[in-house]
Parts: C-alpha cells; structure tokens; sequence
C-alpha cells in the first residue's frame, strides 16, 4: 500500500484523536501538494485527501475553524472506500521518500 496514502490517513486519524495539531498535517500535505517531481496528482483519490488535509487549518473566523470533526470523520470515510474499492494509487508504487 502506498506510504503516503497510509501517513495521510495517520494524520488524519490523529486529528480526529486530537494527537495531531492541524498545523502539523496542513503543512504535511501542501508540502506533498508542492513536490511536482511525486506526482501525486496523478493519483486522483490520494491527491483529493491531500488537499482536504492542506485545508484543515482555514480558519472561519479567528474562533472557529472552517472544517471540523464531522468533515473529518467523512474524509477518513472516502479514504477508507477507496481502500475497499482498490482504487488505482493504493497498488501503485511509492514514490515519496517519506
């Protein structure tokens, strides 16, 4: 299975958790979003999750944030429907040096 894919799930778990800061996983992702040379917009659900989870530290107002936890337990369900459809990036190779 695809480390990036499995890391970005991690996170993702961890902000439900609270164990991950969302600072922490925005700038994960948009540093993977950044790397042209992965090429992980070729892979259309693992790109999908990684701008989700670029997104999670928007803020609303300056006390609220503009996703939440309801939108996190959705985004970690798509995640794991692609899983169960095996869809094509979980089978791919690596490319992340993660």
């Amino acid at each position: 299975m695809n480390e990036t894919f499995l890391e970005a799930r991690r996170l993702l778990v961890g902000l439900l958790s609270g164990q991950v800061g969302r600072e922490e996983v925005a700038d994960w992702a948009l540093d993977r979003i950044k790397d042209e040379e992965k090429n992980y917009s070729a892979n259309t659900a693992l790109w999908n999750l990684l701008d989700r989870l670029s997104g999670v530290d928007l803020k609303r107002s300056p006390e609220s944030y503009l996703h939440g936890i309801e939108d996190f337990e959705a985004w970690l369900a798509d995640a794991e429907a692609s899983v169960t459809r095996g869809a094509s990036f979980l089978s791919a190779p690596d490319v992340s040096n993660d």
